[in-house]
This record gives structure tokens, sequence and C-alpha cells, in this order.
């Protein structure tokens, strides 16, 4: 009986004895004084304040890979306990892909979306690197992924939380959302092009105000590039497109993301669409392996019908690397954000910072 049981155990592992693994992990701390004016508003009675940001960052990771002839696969787990406390362990990444050619793949989980850009080195809120305020940002969903070399297209799970018609209302999903991008590269000049589509259908159900059916339509254009001319680097990104927030890109705060999606117009039975646009521009310079200086600043415009006026906000940040050792860094920055006015003309002040991010990876 023992022999029979050894015997089942060695068959249910066959498929994985002979695969190989490997395991890594990045472990983040976050020293920043901040710096806030609320403008024309107030926080808690206040019409500014300063704190100290000295935090675990939930981006810190541990991290699995497998590879077994044409497949391999990647989980990725976030690590979010914080002041001596035990959080949520997130799942940030888990796929497997199956390298059906030489330049053919198949990717199928949670994993980087294609329109997200990775263009800016901006440390501060867990690595924002201008997120939703200057380079455009897919976040991690669940897709169906196929690569064809430099080219890739994704159905990726529909985002339904952004509804026009509030409590009540039905949300139906007839299509996924899809996105697409192309790396290209020509010397030392390299480019990606992306683009997103997502349709959603929401009906009256037990809304209040919506009082027919209507169509909510999101789609996003973006452009990553950039060119190195020996030490110095110099990079932009940008996106342009209609109801963000329905889709759930570039949903990251720094503007009023209710102003970045669709809104019901006072029949009920129709929307007034938001269009935006955001653009970023980097520049670098490597002294050595162990010295890179960066600066980097993003816009952001929302435009939407239902409002009077446009929502935008800027960044614009200094910062150093410094590489102590293999996997070791120290990132010194100090930047500033700048909310400016709402979509109803009201200041909504600004934030500057100061301090680093500290980074092991094993």
């Amino acid at each position: 009986m023992k022999k029979w049981m050894i015997l089942s155990a060695l068959l249910l592992a066959a498929p994985a004895i002979g695969a190989d693994w490997e395991f890594s992990g990045s472990q983040r701390m976050a020293t920043f004084w901040n710096s806030y004016n609320y403008g024309d508003f107030q926080v808690n009675g206040e019409d500014d304040d300063a704190d100290l940001t000295w935090a675990f960052q939930s981006n810190s990771r541990l991290e699995a890979k497998v590879k077994a002839e044409k497949v391999k696969g990647h989980i990725e787990l976030g690590l979010k306990g914080t002041n001596g406390s035990d959080l949520d362990v997130a799942t940030r990444r888990a796929y497997g892909t199956w390298k059906f050619s030489e330049s053919a793949a198949l990717t199928v989980g949670k994993d980087y979306s294609p329109i997200i850009q990775f263009t800016s080195g901006q440390v501060i809120d867990d690595d924002l690197g201008l997120a939703g305020i200057g380079t455009n940002d897919g976040f991690r969903p669940g897709q169906i992924r196929l690569e064809l070399g430099d080219f890739q297209i994704a159905a990726i799970t529909p985002y339904q939380n952004e509804t026009v018609g509030g409590p009540g209302s039905d949300v139906d999903v007839y299509l996924p959302k899809f996105e697409v991008s192309y790396a290209a590269k020509i010397g030392d000049f390299w480019f990606t092009p992306a683009a997103g589509f997502q349709y959603l259908k929401e009906s009256q159900g037990a809304s209040a105000v919506l009082t027919d059916d209507v169509d909510i339509i999101s789609y996003i254009l973006g452009l990553e590039m950039g060119y190195e001319i020996g030490a110095f680097y110099i990079k932009a990104a940008g996106g342009w497109g209609q109801n963000w927030t329905n889709a759930n890109w570039n949903a990251d705060g720094y503007t009023s993301n209710a102003n970045a999606g669709a809104a019901l117009n006072t029949a009920g039975d129709d929307i007034k669409n938001c269009m935006s646009w955001q653009a970023a521009l980097i520049l670098g310079f490597k002294v050595s392996d162990a010295l890179l200086f960066e600066a980097g600043a993003g816009y952001r415009s929302d435009d939407n019908d239902a409002a009077s006026d446009n929502d935008d906000a800027w960044s614009a940040y200094l910062q150093a690397v410094v590489t102590l050792a293999p996997g070791v860094y120290i990132v010194p920055e100090v930047g500033y954000f700048d909310f400016m006015d709402n979509a109803a003309g009201e200041d909504e002040g600004y934030r500057w910072y100061a301090g680093a991010k500290w980074q092991i990876d094993f």
C-alpha cells in the first residue's frame, strides 16, 4: 500500500519534476516628509498640513518563476504589512505563458495590461511613476493575451465599478475590454504605441435616476518613446481618450476621477462623455553604475461635457538613484503636485515632498 502511495505521489508530481523554479523578492521602505495645501477646501478643519511617511511600501513583493520546456509561469505576491501589523498579502501577478512558436506565445492570468507605461522612475506613493498624471496605467487585470513578436493583443476583464445610473442600475457586459500594443526599436530610439477599448450597456434596473438604456464607450490611445545619447536619455509618454474612469484607466486619484468618466444627463436617458489627455517628459543622466540622476514632469487634463471647466493637474520630481551594492538602492527624491482647479473652478491645492525610497532586491 505504501509503495502505491509513493508511486501516486510521483505521478502527480511528474509534470513539475522537469521544471526550473526561481524565487526572488523586493522589499521597499518609503521615508518622506510631506507638506499639503488644500486650496479652497479644508481637511479635518485645516487649510494645510504636514506629516511624515515612514512606511513599508505596499508594492514590496515575493516572486516565483517556473519554466518547463515551452511553458512558464510567474506568481508575484504583494506584501502589505506595516507599523508592526500583518495586513493582506495580495496577488499582484499570476499568469502562465505557452510559447507555441519561436515568435508567438499565449498568456493566461493576471498581469500588466498592454497600455501601461513604465516611462518614469518617480518613487513617491509606492513608485507612482507619474501614473495617471502623465503616463498611462492599466493596472494588472485578468486577461488572455496573444503575443506575436513585438505585438500583443489582450482580451481583459471588463471594469464595471463606475456606473452612471447609481445604486440599483444594471450593467450588462457583451464584450471583454481590449488592449493592444507594439514595441519597436530603431537604433537607440524606441517607441511603443498602444490602444484600448471597452463597451458597457447600463439599464435602469432599480435606479432612481436612469430612465433609459445608455451605452458607455471608453477608449484610449497611448504612445511611449525614448532615446539614449551616451550617458544621457530622454523619454516621453502620453495618452488621449474618452471615459477613462469607466474602464479603470489612469484612475490613480490625482485628478477627480468622477470627472474623468461618463456622466448622466439631466433627463436620465443619455450620457455626457469626458475627453482626457496627459503627457510626461523624463530626462536622465547615468554618471556611473552606482549613480543615476533623473528629472521628470507630467500633466493631465479632463474635459467633461457635464462640467463647467476642465479638471487639471501636474507633477514634477528630481531624484538620484544610488546603487550601494547589487540589488541595494537608495533613491532620494524631491517633488511637487499641483492639483490646480477642479471642474467647478475651485482651487484644489498642492503638495510638495522630500525624502527617499530604500529598496533591497534578492
